[in-house]
């Protein structure tokens, strides 16, 4: 039989202030008669009669103190335990997939905090939720598409309509390397997340010489693009404590943001600035910018600004999540800018004196 935390605090209580009141009670009687039988201070008869209303009068005080306090504990146990009460049917309600639920703030104590710390689970969760069924969605969408095309191009080459003409046939290679690009996401995002959690060590690498590595690989693609492409670096090496193959995804998955949503004809820059304690690295592509509801969602997992834009040219969403777990995860953070036709996203790491 389960019994509820209300009872046992106050059983407790109970116990405690029985134990005090009969202590005290004892201890005193004990103390007074053995001082008047000590110094004979009253008759034999007289003795035995105080001994008897001592006793009377300790009972008489223990029934009107212990239930009076045992009530006033009642109401302020009470008053603790409601609120964990709440939470308990709110946690049932997040438990069977509702987060929505709020909780109720009503004091500034422990029970406040706990309170407030639900309630920032529940966004989180309602954000999460939201973002799978958004995957799910556009997952279903971009699947179903090109595999209707393949499939009508299929039953029409089967029905003699068309013929298997390297036309045809390039058009379905089309589709099924769309279908190939948005696995290959998905597959990403699956190994980044647990390579993050596995636990690599950390070395001093030099982020310069890395961040100019890897900007040399891109020159084809801006090339390709016509985006002039700007870096503005330290003349020495600027080490970070960071694991290199983390750093490489890092410039990787910035680099090719800014590829994909910067417009032919427009540039790219690079900056890097250290002090004795910190590096920031900015990576600025122009001919876009970013509404200011939407900078602070950038970093979450399969987040794009333009829903509409198929995954399979405007990428998963996850190379700015892959970008954020792995700054914070070597003490940094990262944020982004947006304003005269231009986005930014920056990020700001501990260096390695």
């Amino acid at each position: 039989m389960k019994i509820k935390l209300i009872y046992k605090l106050l059983a407790l209580n109970a116990l405690v202030l029985i134990l005090l009141a009969a202590g005290i009670s004892i201890g005193f009687s004990q103390y007074t008669l053995q001082l008047i039988e000590e110094n004979r201070l009253m008759v034999y008869q007289n003795f035995l009669m105080f001994r008897s209303a001592t006793g009377r009068y300790f009972l008489y005080t223990s029934l009107v103190i212990v239930p009076l306090s045992i009530g006033i504990n009642w109401l302020f146990i009470r008053s603790i335990v409601r609120p964990l009460s709440g939470m308990r049917k709110l946690t049932e309600r997040v438990a069977s997939g509702d987060y929505t639920v709020r909780a109720e703030i009503r004091s500034n104590d422990e029970i406040g905090d706990l309170a407030r710390s639900f309630n920032q689970m529940g966004k989180q969760l309602e954000r999460i939720e939201q973002l799978r069924r958004s995957l799910v969605a556009d997952v279903a969408h971009e699947l179903r598409n090109p595999l209707s095309t393949v499939r009508g191009y299929m039953e029409a080459m089967k029905d003699g309509v068309l013929s298997a003409k390297p036309e045809t046939l390039d058009k379905c290679y089309h589709e099924v390397e769309r279908l190939v690009f948005l696995v290959e996401d998905i597959h990403r995002l699956a190994v980044a997340e647990s390579d993050l959690k596995a636990a690599i060590p950390s070395n001093p690498v030099d982020l310069r010489s890395i961040a100019q590595e890897a900007a040399s690989r891109y020159m084809p693609k801006w090339e390709e693009k016509a985006i002039v492409f700007q870096e503005d670096v330290p003349s020495s090496p600027v080490c970070v404590m960071i694991d290199k193959v983390h750093a490489v995804r890092v410039f990787e998955n910035l680099f090719d943001n800014a590829m994909r949503y910067t417009p032919n004809g427009h540039s790219v820059r690079l900056s890097m600035q250290a002090n004795a304690k910190m590096l920031r690295v900015e990576v600025t592509n122009t001919g876009a910018e970013i509404a200011p509801e939407h900078l602070t969602l950038l970093f979450e997992r399969f987040y794009r600004v333009d829903p509409s834009r198929s995954r399979a040219y405007g990428g998963a969403g996850i190379g700015l999540t892959i970008v954020r777990d792995i700054v914070e995860r070597a003490g940094g953070r990262v944020w982004a800018t947006s304003g005269n036709g231009s986005v930014t996203i920056h990020a700001e790491l501990p260096v390695e004196s």
